[in-house]
């Protein structure tokens, strides 16, 4: 298991760079938690978030990180939801480099995941099991006979 930085409780703060802007941008961009950001710059959370109120740029470039990454994930789920025609290359044995067409197919879990966010209230399994009707209810009970 990746050992994590220790926190810079003690000792010199950490100092402000430029740098970090561009760093946290590429670990949104990758997925990370601001906690797991937090370990790889050596800082504390407090620390971490004092510099998103204290530094615009930083601050933006961290959101921007995120939303680009966020875009790119959505656009992925809704691709795979609809299905999706992807061009390979292939080398053949002539050596002629030649395009193939690959059809992935539609994907229900895809589907389901991307509309249970989208359109909660007709989708998403809110866990309410009660069935509402306005018909008479007919109990049909079945016996095992031996």
């Amino acid at each position: 298991m990746e050992e994590l930085k220790p926190k810079n409780e003690r000792g010199r703060p950490i100092v402000y760079k430029e740098a970090f802007n561009e760093q946290v941008f590429e670990m949104a961009l990758l997925g990370l938690t601001d906690v797991q950001m937090c370990n790889i710059l050596g800082v504390s959370e407090p620390t971490f978030n004092a510099w998103k109120k204290d530094y615009p740029d930083f601050f933006k470039s961290l959101t921007q990180g995120k939303t680009e990454a966020d875009g790119k994930v959505a656009k992925a789920m809704y691709n795979r939801a609809l299905g999706v025609t992807v061009v390979e290359q292939a080398l053949t044995r002539d050596g002629e480099v030649v395009d193939l067409k690959k059809e992935l197919p539609s994907d229900t879990a895809a589907a389901k995941h991307w509309l249970a966010n989208r359109q909660r209230a007709l989708w998403a399994n809110l866990g309410d099991t009660n069935i509402t009707t306005t018909e008479p209810l007919i109990i049909i009970r079945t016996v095992k006979s031996e």
